[in-house]
């Protein structure tokens, strides 16, 4: 278990997206990126229908997210297909390109927030799922990526 400094506004750092890959398998502080400040209006219709109001959202990936995936099913995990570090690139084409997406029915962990999850075949089958966070701070942030074989 490794010591996490407590998350300070002032501290984080808007970095751009690739830089952000390069710190996935680094102890780092806390660092963000924007993925994109438009979300298309499939997703905001689908919001819509449970309420939600995605108006002013932005795509987020933070290094807390991208820590958490390679841990879980990164080059050292357990899973069968790995992600490796390139597999984050394919994150803004994933979001723009989705085969699917739903709005899940169960909420976060910590904040008590949706997500949404998408699916995306290139070569082989992506989950990227990201938290529909609420208040000033609006943001469609990472939360989780995966990687699979595809269906044949």
């Amino acid at each position: 278990m490794t010591d996490k400094k407590p998350f300070n506004k002032e501290q984080s750092i808007k970095i751009p997206f690739s830089e952000l890959v390069e710190l996935i398998n680094q102890k780092c502080d806390y660092k963000f990126a924007i993925i994109d400040n438009e979300v298309d209006e499939e997703l905001m219709l689908l919001a819509k229908k449970e309420g939600i109001d995605l108006t002013g959202y932005k795509y987020v990936i933070e290094t807390s997210g991208t820590c958490h995936s390679q841990n879980r099913h990164g080059e050292n995990s357990k899973d069968r297909v790995p992600l490796t570090v390139e597999d984050y690139f394919l994150i803004p084409y994933i979001i723009k390109n989705r085969d699917a997406v739903i709005i899940s029915p169960s909420l976060t962990r910590i904040h008590k927030n949706r997500v949404f999850i998408y699916e995306k075949k290139i070569g082989n089958q992506y989950v990227y799922v990201e938290e529909i966070r609420r208040g000033r701070n609006k943001s469609l942030a990472f939360q989780s990526l995966r990687k699979r074989k595809a269906p044949e």
